[in-house]
């Protein structure tokens, strides 16, 4: 009763959809095509995550960083209007994202070389990984367009003249 085919699964950090239960074994497909089967008495003696089981979303955040002196509303603002852009619905007609859950902006740090937030939303598991690149490249396109900096790790590197007398 507590998997069933169909179900998207987590267990020992693969996720994949259950294709089928037996006396057995439970054989999954994981994202990347790969087929895995669990030993029955293996899988429900561990804490796997059903996925599915409730409502079929999954809770997403994607990092993003943006230059100290950006205007966090007018990127918050920005990445909001663009993620409205992208499709609402999946090829089976089911939303991508939940309706029920808002997407967010949240602060979440200030990095070392950055401001950094999160993008948080629940997608449906089964588009998880599609969406997440679908967003992050309108994040890129997004804060290029508006010409907001993002920035990334630098160093500096001071070089100390020693006297070659020292050495001689």
């Amino acid at each position: 009763g507590r998997l069933r085919a169909g179900d998207f699964i987590e267990c020992d950090g693969i996720q994949g959809k259950v294709e089928s239960i037996n006396y057995q074994s439970t054989q999954i497909i994981t994202i990347d095509g790969s087929v895995i089967a669990f030993q029955n008495a293996t899988l429900f003696s561990k804490n796997f995550k059903n996925l599915t089981r409730n409502h079929g979303y999954v809770m997403v955040k994607i990092p993003v960083g943006v230059a100290y002196g950006a205007n966090i509303e007018h990127v918050r603002k920005l990445l909001l209007d663009a993620i409205q852009t992208l499709p609402m619905k999946n090829a089976a007609g089911k939303n991508i994202m939940d309706s029920k859950q808002k997407v967010s902006i949240l602060f979440n740090d200030f990095g070392e070389s950055s401001v950094d937030l999160f993008v948080v939303c629940w997608v449906l598991v089964e588009e998880k990984a599609a969406f997440i690149a679908k967003v992050k490249e309108l994040i890129y396109i997004t804060l290029n367009k508006n010409n907001i900096e993002i920035p990334f790790p630098q160093r500096d590197i001071y070089i100390r003249h020693i006297l070659l007398e020292y050495y001689s």
